[in-house]
């Protein structure tokens, strides 16, 4: 039977080889729409409101606007984000969404809305959404990188790398999430100078097809050696130099691709050789003796109902279902695809039945190329014990052809944790392996024989900065929809950060844990100052620009580290709707006749205007106004090299149409400001400022401009102190937009932005991508006794840990 599977398996292979690629050109496979670029509320009954568009999104160019309630889309009725979603499910990009909406009490209106693609984007690589069609006739998606200049071309050529995904019916063209793990394993293969290329199973994502969950083995194999054949006749591919990555089953599956194309090396994680119905009764053995207070005659039981089972299912070919009805007592409550009659993870019974019939060590033994088999210390998926066999099986093929890694605090999902109770509760949930993708390349060095950095460069001598800068670490915070936007600490354990959901949390541990201090409602925690450990201020961006911002107190105030907050009312002059930025600065005074210094807290405001300029010289309980010339119509940031020397990142219109980027300099204390930098180009705002010194600037700069081939993103930089500005380019990329800005020295920094951050080391001449969060608004620098710690706020909060030079 199983020589049989085999032979099945072969032949199909190779009808997939010779005729998968003869069919005449297709008109290209349509994408899925991407998101309209509305945020909704949410609501117990009735229409939802818009909270807010985004800029240059469909929904923005068809001119839908905030506070709006929305009825339905496609004559659907929507009364959640997740309706939302399911409703554009099946609208492909290019077509045209119908949107009744209403505003207040006026009759509803039908407002009709172009969907668009999301695309991924990648610094340094070109990103191509093709097809590859299957003996079956229908095609699958995938997505294609190719280095612009590759460190590891040959002959123009350059190697490749295809990632086969696990079992779960799930698309890998995700470009709203860059931090998911197995694109940046991809991402990072594609940044060392690889042709990358991702496929997505039938059904899935844009793939054509059966859906997923019905199909079989063999027939998702053949949609991978289809994949894999294209890959290697691509003109810019080494077809000498074709390394696979198989995902736990993709790692099942990658052997019989290694037979069907001669790949250069395979990477598996987490994956097997033994059998499936052995795998299956140690995978229960293994989980059921991890679950709390269990005996080992319980264990036993498990594995003896699990017996029965597998059985029935694997070796009689029957389902779940059947096994359900023969012993009612093993039914368990269905899941969907996920776990029901005829599914278990969202695969079908063929799937399994075939599973089953596999001979994994003869594929092995029968496959081309080295091997990396990588197992994860908390892995308690699969076992340590499979992967020694896998290298074994190879070695003894080709002498020195396998070789295993080990990963510790790794879990099945490429993330770490500090025990293996932590992966059990929470797999997939730590911090990504950063060393993997490095481990990976020295691998595949190694089988080229080659230094891991091209021509014996050190990563430095090739351009790139130092591990270190790259290790930014996900800090456990509560989930947030969107961009957080301030993070503040007074030492290297105190600190806070807030958000738009008027949420205010404190770590005393450097951010290895965080308590919610205080919540208001309706306020948009913008902007955070401490002055020490119990004193500080918090600044709320104000009513009428972001929609349930209801809060008309510009800046609050604490005297107990957070735990209670005063409105401060005594602020002279007209009005301040609202805060966007905060800065200490140290001013000097005589003190019993010696000289000291004390805090002077600088706030400006706001995001859509009208803008403000305040400061407070006893502890924010009272604040003066200066003014802002008319030119400068919003504030965002602000920041004093000394009492005297100031600078506000300001914008020249409140509509971005129309605005250029600005920064106005002062040079008396803020009496009067003087615009020292204007960008030529319309649709952007200066946004963040860092000093690493006196001398030393940089301030980012947002573009809106929804033109895709308004693509260039610049970065301010100044060497004279602030009087004079240049731009230097931070990348080519319509899909970028900068945030937050910090900078260690005058050369070494880092930029926070969309869809991923930056990092430099050669004061902006060049730029890497760096991974830190998506949307950081703030990056805080902090001096300690062992070195430099830096925290950065987005979508999440990371932290960075970099040791002085010698320890």
């Amino acid at each position: 039977m199983l020589n049989a599977t085999i032979t099945i398996a072969s032949a199909m292979l190779a009808v997939v080889i010779n005729a998968g690629m003869q069919s005449p050109p297709d008109q290209p496979l349509p994408r899925r729409a991407g998101p309209l670029g509305l945020r909704l509320g949410s609501a117990a009954t009735g229409p939802v409101t818009i909270e807010s568009i985004q800029p240059g999104s469909p929904a923005a160019k068809a001119g839908l606007e905030s506070s709006w309630t929305l009825q339905s889309v496609n004559g659907k009725e929507v009364r959640s984000r997740e309706e939302l979603r399911e409703a554009m499910r099946t609208v492909k990009a290019g077509e045209t969404v119908r949107l009744a909406v209403q505003r207040g009490g006026d009759p509803v209106k039908i407002v009709e809305v172009t969907a668009e693609a999301a695309s991924e984007a990648l610094v340094g690589s070109s990103v191509t959404y093709g097809s590859v069609r299957v003996p079956d006739g229908y095609r699958l998606r995938t997505i294609v990188t190719e280095p612009k200049d590759s460190p590891l071309a040959k002959d123009g050529k350059a190697p490749a790398f295809l990632y086969v995904s696990g079992i779960i019916c799930d698309t890998v063209d995700r470009p709203m999430q860059p931090e998911a793990v197995d694109t940046r394993i991809v991402h990072a293969m594609a940044e060392a100078g690889f042709v990358t290329m991702r496929v997505d199973k039938p059904g899935v994502g844009d793939s054509e097809g059966p859906p997923c969950s019905e199909i079989d083995l063999e027939t998702e194999l053949a949609g991978y050696a289809a994949a894999l054949k294209q890959l290697s006749e691509m003109p810019g591919v080494d077809p000498t130099r074709i390394y696979l990555f198989g995902h736990s089953m993709g790692g099942v599956l990658a052997p019989y691709l290694a037979k069907a194309v001669p790949v250069r090396g395979s990477i598996v994680y987490g994956t097997l050789v033994r059998t499936w119905f052995e795998y299956q009764l140690e995978n229960v053995r293994r989980q059921a003796a991890m679950q709390p207070g269990i005996s080992e005659a319980d264990v036993t039981d498990a594995v003896l109902a699990e017996a029965r089972s597998s059985a029935t299912v694997l070796i009689e070919k029957k389902t779940l279902g059947d096994v359900w009805a023969r012993w009612p007592e093993l039914r368990q409550p269905t899941q969907g695809t996920m776990l029901d009659e005829n599914h278990m993870s969202t695969r079908s019974m063929a799937f399994f039945h075939q599973l089953q019939d596999l001979n994994l060590a003869r594929a092995w033994a029968e496959s081309t190329g080295a091997v990396l088999a990588v197992y994860g210390e908390y892995d308690w998926v699969t076992s340590e014990v499979d992967h020694r066999k896998i290298v074994d099986i190879v070695n003894a093929r080709t002498r020195g052809g396998g070789t295993l890694l080990l990963r510790p605090r790794a879990d099945h999902a490429f993330t770490l944790h500090p025990n293996l109770n932590s992966s059990v509760t929470a797999m997939g949930g730590g911090e990504f392996d950063r060393e993997l993708p490095e481990e990976i390349l020295k691998w595949i060095a190694s089988v080229e024989g080659r230094a891991a950095a091209p021509e014996g460069q050190t990563q430095a001598q090739a351009g790139g900065p130092p591990n270190e800068l790259l290790a930014w670490e996900r800090l456990p915070t509560e989930a947030y929809p969107g961009k957080q936007d301030d993070i503040f600490f007074v030492s290297e354990r105190v600190g806070w950060y807030g958000n738009g959901a008027g949420k205010l949390f404190k770590t005393e541990d450097g951010g290895d844990s965080w308590t919610k201090v205080w919540e208001k409602t309706g306020t948009f925690v913008r902007c955070l100052a401490f002055v020490d450990e119990k004193v500080g201020v918090l600044g709320n961006v104000g009513p009428g620009y972001f929609p349930g911002v209801t809060d008309p107190v510009a800046v609050y105030r604490t005297e107990d580290g957070g735990a209670t907050w005063s409105a401060v009312t005594a602020i002279d002059g007209p009005p301040v709707v609202g805060l966007c930025a905060f800065d200490i600065v140290q001013v000097p005074f005589v003190n019993a006749g010696h000289l000291d210094h004390r805090p002077r807290i600088v706030g400006v405001g706001r995001v859509g205007g009208p803008a403000a300029y305040i400061w407070s010289d006893d502890l924010g309980k009272t604040w003066r106004q200066g003014k802002i010339p008319e030119l400068g119509a919003m504030a965002f940031d602000v920041k004093f090299i000394d009492e005297t020397r100031g600078f506000i990142a300001s914008a020249t219109s409140a509509d971005v149409a129309q605005s250029h980027a600005l920064i106005l300099a002062t040079d008396d204390g803020g009496a009067t400001w003087n615009e020292v930098y204007r960008s030529s180009r319309p649709w952007e705002l200066t946004w963040k400022f860092s000093f690493p010194d006196a001398d030393t600037g940089y301030c980012t700069i947002q573009s809106y401009d929804p033109d895709p081939k308004s693509s260039k993103r610049f970065v301010a930089k100044t060497t004279d102190g602030g009087r004079s500005w240049h731009e230097v380019l931070l990348v080519d990329d319509h899909a970028v937009r900068e945030f937050g800005v910090a900078f260690i020295d005058g050369s070494t920094g880092f930029v926070g932005a969309v869809p991923n951050g930056f990092m430099t080391a050669d004061g902006g001449a060049t730029w890497r991508k760096v991974s830190f969060g998506n949307a950081v608004n703030k990056i805080r620098l902090l001096e300690s006794e062992s070195g430099t710690i830096g925290f950065a706020i987005g979508t999440m909060v990371h932290r960075l840990r970099l040791p002085k030079s010698g320890t």
